[in-house]
């Protein structure tokens, strides 16, 4: 009987704490905008998993994010981002602040903007860098050999904000994959 009780209290500890860790990882890991992540990022082949690690990132989920450097939205674009992205891809849709954020909207130039980025650098960690930096930024790093040995991929990251950055990014990867894979 002693045992029985010793191991329903265990069963019930256990219980707890995996509820508790599980309470927790809803906080700190998100799942919001699903139908949206995975529609937008097989859309631009991009991983959902890495989707929701940047989004985890940039804006914590919160739709209605601005940044101090004006971006917005759940992935932080720019509005001129946005509005190269129509440039680019000869696109007619008019933007305002409003338009990203809409989580739609800002999902989808966000993934656009993330595809231009992986298309142009190939590696996906030396774009998410481009994401964070900015493209230019990136290609003089990628020109240093003191950065990268190949002119592709980033071995070192110069700068502190952005090397954080994609140590975030990996470490929310590891938890989206197994949800979105």
């Amino acid at each position: 009987m002693k045992k029985l009780a010793i191991l329903l209290v265990v069963c019930f500890v256990f219980t707890l704490g995996l509820s508790a860790y599980k309470t927790f990882q809803a906080i700190t890991h998100p799942i919001k905008y699903e139908n949206i992540i995975i529609s937008n990022a097989n859309k631009f082949s991009i991983p959902s998993y890495v989707v929701a690690s940047l989004i985890n990132v940039e804006s914590s989920y919160k739709e209605n994010a601005i940044s101090n450097k004006d971006a917005l939205g759940l992935m932080q674009i720019k509005l001129s981002t946005a509005q190269y992205m129509n440039e680019f891809y000869n696109l007619n849709n008019s933007l305002d602040q409003n338009d990203l954020l809409s989580a739609e909207t800002n999902i989808e130039y966000g993934c656009r903007y993330l595809k231009y980025l992986i298309d142009k650098f190939e590696d996906i960690y030396t774009a998410l860098s481009a994401y964070n930096a900015g493209e230019t930024r990136v290609r003089v790093w990628l020109r240093d050999e003191n950065f990268s040995k190949d002119g592709k991929t980033l071995f070192y990251i110069p700068y502190s904000e952005t090397d954080k950055y994609i140590e975030k990014i990996k470490n929310n990867m590891k938890f989206y994959e197994k949800i979105y894979k």
